[in-house]
């Protein structure tokens, strides 16, 4: 087979596979459809600059980028802070995830660094571990835990709670 048949399956099946990741992570098929062709266009774009070992990170990372940021302008619209939440802030230890939904969370978060916020999502909102946020940011598995730390000590200061 020849090289760029070879690329060209590489990416068919890495596309389908970040297709199914957004599916699972609630984006519509339409929405996930045109991030994955925007991905793929980015890709053609950049070919010359990307290696085989940085492909795969790179394409998760951008698609994902690109859903987080069309769930971002979706939910923009309809978040408020409730009493109810900040009483629920107020008395409570537990993780984030399981006393909030999402746009909650996405309220308290507003005023966040986007390396913050975009941790943030990645762990509670879509369920990447440590491992597996580094590599879509290219960044260290330290720095993922440093900067989820400053999210949970910003969204407490916000709060009026000590972390």
């Amino acid at each position: 087979m020849k090289k760029e048949n070879m690329l060209a399956s590489y990416l068919i099946n890495l596309g389908e596979e970040v297709f199914d990741l957004l599916l699972a992570k609630g984006a519509k098929k339409e929405d996930a459809e045109d991030i994955i062709q925007n991905t793929f266009y980015k890709v053609y774009t950049l070919l010359d600059d990307l290696t085989e070992d940085n492909i795969r990170p790179w394409f998760f990372r951008v698609a994902l980028n690109e859903y987080i940021d069309l769930k971002r302008k979706k939910e923009q619209q309809n978040i408020y802070l409730t009493e109810k939440i900040y009483l629920k802030l107020q008395h409570t230890d537990h993780e984030f995830d399981a006393i909030l939904n999402k746009d909650d969370i996405f309220y308290l978060l507003k005023d966040i660094k986007k390396e913050y916020k975009e941790i943030f999502f990645l762990k509670y909102y879509y369920g990447f571990s440590y491992e597996e946020i580094a590599p879509i940011l290219d960044i260290k598995v330290d720095s993922v835990k440093q900067k989820l730390y400053r999210a949970h000590k910003f969204i407490h200061s916000k709060i009026g709670g000590k972390y």
